[in-house]
């Protein structure tokens, strides 16, 4: 009895992973999901403001959906999904209050348009934000459209993302704008049987814990580490090596000798799979670190100066994290930086004492994108949680018109109108404001997408179970008979 408890036992394991340790691909290799951006209350950037929220109107107007593609500039600015955050403020202090405001709304979406400005540098980050205004009372007032370094609007966090606005260039002991050197080495290699090794690699070693210099490898396609505690740093020798350059970057101290490359049988960087090949040194040129941060930023980009190198440095920074060689990754394209910028608009307010004013700020909406149901479900998020810097929110009114329908929430007492839906709040909710729209009541997931255990993915565990326990049963059936032969007893099975 016990041996078939552990078989069971044995078979439930099999059957569990089988039926989470595996994912369904789709049909197709097209792209299932594109990111939105989202978007978040206003923010105080002076401390101790005595200024309270007494309400805040937020509405979301979703007339149409995006497209996951966009091949013309006037069509993407076009949509005009937007939400619009209407705040009634109060002054109970008996002085006159100045607050600079912040209202983070998130990086462009996936599948905003890429192609319009005279030329890749020269692409305007903020043109689907100047059909909006700030107004207070009514009346607009100057705003300006401020950028910091964000992955992704899922990663924002207020403290975190707060502290990476800066009014100038960000400054710390290594860093410095003007007085850290950048070195661009450049490097050719030659003499490389490529017929026999196709796919041939080049690498130089970088020690640990250099603090002199970081290092930015643009062909880098690989990272090693070494028993001797070194980084091997390589990249692929293609077929048209000889008209591709290797480009070093140092950042800091200049070499004061030129790496030891080495090249390196397909697949290879250990020491004794090195193969016959020259990398000669080319040239090189230096520059300032503000120069080099600066590279594919322009005043058409409608990012300041200051927010783009700002942004480049925190990218720096961030690489640095991931490991301990002062290696960096960057992504030097200007359309590669913007996918990577979380905008903010930043304006004043004046209030007197014991007066009210309304402060109405718009952006765009733009939701994820969920291809993987029919018909698709797109997903918004409002970041609530900055609203709790003020001194008192006391009234939330959520409002979300669409003709679609709302499939999906956590706004408490959420209900149908008749042009879209309603809800009324008090004070700020635990979380954010999510919800999901569809054009259909009940979307449904296609073949491709697992919420869970799948029927064919139970078909498939229950067969392997079936096959273990098979196994397990003939090799303890086997074993049992022998045992008995041993001992002489007759084997009745």
């Amino acid at each position: 009895m016990k041996k078939w408890k552990r078989i069971v036992s044995l078979g439930m394991c099999a059957f569990l992973l089988c039926s989470f340790g595996t994912t369904q691909a789709g049909a197709n290799s097209a792209q299932m999901r594109w990111d939105g951006m989202d978007a978040t209350g206003a923010i105080v950037t002076e401390g101790n403001c005595p200024v309270i929220v007494e309400k805040e109107v937020l509405t979301f107007d979703i007339p149409e959906f995006p497209k996951e593609y966009y091949s013309e500039a006037e069509e993407y600015l076009a949509y005009d999904a937007k939400v619009t955050a209407e705040y009634t403020f109060y002054n109970p202090a008996d002085y006159t209050v100045t607050a600079t405001l912040l209202f983070p709304f998130g990086n462009e979406p996936d599948y905003a348009y890429y192609g319009y400005g005279t030329q890749a540098g020269n692409k305007n980050f903020n043109i689907d934000t100047e059909k909006y205004e700030v107004l207070v009372n009514g009346q607009p007032v100057e705003k300006n459209i401020r950028h910091t370094r964000s992955y992704s609007h899922a990663d924002f966090e207020l403290e975190k993302d707060l502290v990476k606005l800066h009014d100038g260039f960000m400054t710390d002991e290594f860093y410095l704008p003007d007085m850290l050197s950048v070195t661009a080495y450049v490097y050719k290699v030659s003499g490389v049987n490529t017929e026999t090794y196709r796919a041939a690699s080049v690498a130089f070693d970088v020690k640990k814990n250099d603090t002199t210099r970081k290092y930015y490898f643009v062909n880098q396609s690989g990272f090693h580490t070494q028993k001797d505690g070194d980084a091997r740093i390589s990249t692929w020798v293609e077929d048209s090596y000889d008209e591709t350059k290797l480009v070093l970057y140092v950042i800091g101290e200049p070499l004061g000798e030129q790496p030891e490359w080495k090249l390196y049988k397909d697949g290879g960087v250990e020491d004794g799979e090195e193969i016959a090949g020259t990398v000669t040194y080319v040239s090189q040129e230096t520059v300032t670190l503000k120069e080099f941060a600066l590279t594919g930023w322009s005043e058409e980009s409608g990012v300041s100066e200051s927010d783009w190198y700002n942004a480049v440095i925190q990218e720096m920074k961030e690489d640095e994290t991931h490991n301990s060689y002062g290696i960096l990754s960057l992504d030097r394209s200007g359309q590669g930086l913007s996918r990577n910028l979380m905008r903010w608009y930043e304006y004043e307010i004046t209030i007197g004492p014991g007066e009210r004013l309304v402060n109405t700020v718009t952006a765009p909406m733009y939701p994820g994108i969920m291809l993987d149901f029919e018909p698709p479900v797109y997903n918004y998020t409002y970041l609530l949680s900055p609203a709790k810097t003020w001194a008192s929110f006391l009234e939330l009114q959520v409002v979300i018109n669409t003709p679609y329908y709302v499939v999906n929430s956590n706004i408490s007492g959420l209900e149908q109108t008749g042009t879209g839906y309603m809800a009324f709040l008090d004070g700020l909710p635990e979380g954010e404001c999510v919800f999901s729209l569809s054009a259909d009541l009940n979307p449904k997931a296609e073949s491709g997408y697992d919420f869970g255990i799948s029927g064919k993915k139970i078909r498939i565990a229950i067969f392997i179970c079936c096959i273990v326990l098979c196994v397990i049963g003939t090799v303890n059936t086997g074993m049992r008979r022998k045992q008995r032969k041993k001992a002489g007893i007759e084997d009745t099975d």
